[in-house]
């Protein structure tokens, strides 16, 4: 069994599906928490400067995607076929690109009071609309796969990443701003309700993102 290290802040951000795809696995890893004082020292260890970081073996992977992705093929969460492991990655592209869009890429600067902004207000002006311009598609692919998950009819990386993304949502921001979305809100409902998963939520410590 190869030796797994996880190398993140102490926040769900871009590492909390990689911990919960752990979780439905049943795989153990050293969950390795880096702090704002530790981080000028360890940066340099990381092979792209920045964190999520995935250790395997002594090998790091760096970019939260590929690291799910490889913790997909390793874990057997991915697609039946290459068509569906070519539209998991797009929805993850699409998850991924997400993050860096004006709004939700400062959300949680100002969750942790880096940027001194009202939360609420903030959430409704800029969070909001910036949710909006990805959660359709998402909500399409759930639509058209008609079973609960966005592609087959089995768990894989992508659901679990999706889920995780969007439930961050209603945890920091308002619990029915995915009203809008019930395909969503159902896959969210379904993985969260994995007992693997489920007893990992409820273990977690709170955190600011």
């Amino acid at each position: 069994m190869p030796v797994y290290k996880l190398y993140y802040f102490d926040a769900r951000g871009k590492a909390e599906h990689i911990r919960q795809l752990f979780a439905l696995a049943g795989i153990q890893f050293e969950d390795i928490r880096i702090t704002a004082e530790t981080w000028p020292q360890q940066k340099d260890d990381m092979p792209l400067g920045q964190v999520p970081v995935l250790e395997v073996d002594g090998v790091k992977i760096g970019e939260s995607v590929a690291i799910a992705r490889f913790l997909g093929r390793e874990f057997k969460l991915e697609g039946k076929s290459s068509l569906d492991n070519a539209i998991l990655d797009m929805i993850g592209d699409v998850i991924a690109n997400a993050f860096n869009v004006d709004g939700i890429k400062q959300w949680p600067y100002v969750l942790n009071g880096i940027i001194k902004e009202d939360k609420q207000e903030y959430f409704k002006n800029k969070v909001l609309p910036a949710l909006d311009l990805f959660a359709p598609n998402v909500e399409k692919y759930l639509l058209r796969n008609n079973n609960g998950l966005l592609v087959g009819e089995q768990e894989t990386w992508v659901d679990v990443y999706v889920a995780e993304f969007f439930s961050k949502f209603i945890d920091y921001g308002e619990k029915n701003c995915l009203d809008a979305y019930p395909h969503i809100l159902e896959l969210i409902a379904r993985i969260h309700s994995i007992p693997s998963i489920r007893k990992y939520i409820e273990a977690r410590k709170p955190t600011l993102c």
